[in-house]
């Protein structure tokens, strides 16, 4: 598996993930799942005087309020195999507007509450009705 530089893309679990997880394994709350993805930006990328976007780092108590726009919404696909947790987000761009143009560069990660547990920020990015885009990223469950 390659890794990406920060420089172009940057995620972060949450502390509510963690506060989540373990409530979960002692059966306190509903059992914990990962659920959805937001599509939308937030202030964490900037555009640079060098005409590319500077990814600043996600703070641990980042929520879905934080999102300057939200346009979006994706069921995620998720996978397990090797103590790494896989989940892939694709738009699907048929609910987007026609001839609107959708400024992307964060993408949030909730859970079967809708609060959010995970945030990916990448280089800013244009997406609308027609284009693909599928966000896939891995959670390590193990330390090694």
């Amino acid at each position: 598996m390659s890794t990406v530089s920060s420089s172009l893309s940057k995620s972060q679990l949450l502390n509510y993930y963690y506060q989540r997880r373990a409530e979960s394994s002692i059966g306190n709350g509903d059992r914990f799942l990962l659920s959805k993805a937001v599509f939308g930006s937030s202030s964490l990328v900037t555009l640079n005087s060098a005409g590319t976007y500077d990814i600043a780092n996600i703070p641990a108590d980042f929520e879905l309020s934080d999102l300057t726009t939200q346009f979006a919404t994706s069921d995620l696909t998720l996978s397990y195999s090797d103590g790494v947790i896989t989940l892939r987000a694709e738009l699907d761009s048929s609910v987007l507007d026609p001839d609107t143009a959708y400024t992307f560069n964060t993408l949030v990660v909730l859970d079967n509450e809708g609060t959010a547990c995970m945030v990916l920020c990448v280089q800013q990015d244009t997406l609308y009705q027609g284009k693909t885009f599928v966000a896939v990223t891995n959670i390590k469950t193990t330390v090694a």
